[in-house]
């Protein structure tokens, strides 16, 4: 936890307050005029291969903090904050290209290459985006619920992103009362939302404002990624919620129809977009089907 953050109160299940019992260490590095930070679990291990989890738009590192340990026996695991967003530095401008450089620079400074990348929504575009760029740095990516764009793809009639608020809320209370996960979905478990609300938000001078930069751009999304996915030589699994609002069965196929090496995709029964907190256990299970990683101990 960061000195700016408040407090996070545990309590939930035994598994979430077991898996919670191995904190993550936190690390920076310097990346084209931007502090990188990232969280590691075991990096210690030189043996085992690296495994990097990204976060999504506006997201950050933590949405990854209750499933990140599960893979620690057979991996050195990160999660990393995107530049803007969580406890990463902000830049005068960002670009899909320049995301994926964020990701080639955790993975080289983590000593995690060639690494396993698992991004969710956002971040898997990104991931897939980074093998390309980075080849040697990257040797299977899991992209979960992620929208790909092609030349032909229809423009999205989502809403956009709502406008963050400049100025800062008086109060952790009043600023924790507004989060919403974007887009809505349910979910029943109400204490995975809270950890993540609670590490969203950081103390400033004169109140509480959320850690994503508030000029982070829509996206931003690549206009057409069929020749990024064609020509990737590593395998790639797609994995998608159910009930996901942001990404359509045939959206998916497409996906994994222009990779050399695609699987998938695989869908999650009973899961909305935000697959990590509406069904934590069953994308655990999925991703250690996919990339291997073994049953957390207690």
């Amino acid at each position: 936890m960061q000195a700016s953050e408040a407090a996070v109160p545990l309590s939930g299940p035994d598994w979430y307050l077991r898996v919670m019992a191995r904190p993550a260490e936190s690390h920076w590095v310097m990346a084209e005029g931007a502090r990188l930070h990232y969280l590691a679990w075991g990096l210690e291990h030189a043996h085992k291969p690296g495994l990097l989890f990204v976060h999504g738009y506006r997201a950050h590192a933590r949405y990854w903090d209750f499933i990140a340990p599960y893979f620690t026996d057979a991996f050195r695991v990160v999660a990393m904050d995107l530049s803007g967003m969580g406890d990463s530095g902000h830049r005068s401008a960002y670009t899909a290209r320049g995301f994926a450089a964020d990701i080639g620079a955790v993975i080289e400074h983590a000593a995690l290459g060639p690494a396993v990348v698992v991004g969710h929504s956002f971040g898997g575009a990104r991931a897939l985006r980074a093998a390309a760029d980075f080849p040697d740095r990257i040797r299977h990516v899991v992209a979960v619920d992620s929208i790909c764009r092609f030349a032909d793809s229809p423009p999205s009639h989502a809403a956009p992103p709502r406008r963050p608020r400049l100025d800062p809320y008086p109060d952790f209370a009043s600023a924790r009362a507004r989060y919403r996960l974007t887009p809505p979905q349910p979910c029943d478990n109400g204490f995975l939302v809270d950890h993540v609300a609670h590490h969203s938000l950081r103390r400033q001078q004169g109140g509480w404002l959320w850690k994503f930069d508030p000029h982070l751009p829509p996206g931003p999304h690549e206009a057409d990624m069929s020749g990024l996915l064609a020509g990737l030589d590593i395998p790639v699994d797609y994995v998608r919620g159910e009930f996901s609002s942001v990404i359509r069965q045939e959206d998916a196929e497409r996906t994994v129809a222009h990779l050399r090496h695609g699987r998938g995709p695989v869908v999650v029964p009973q899961a909305y977009h935000y697959l990590m907190l509406d069904q934590p256990v069953a994308l655990v299970a999925v991703l250690r089907a996919l990339i291997g990683g073994a049953v957390l101990s207690g």
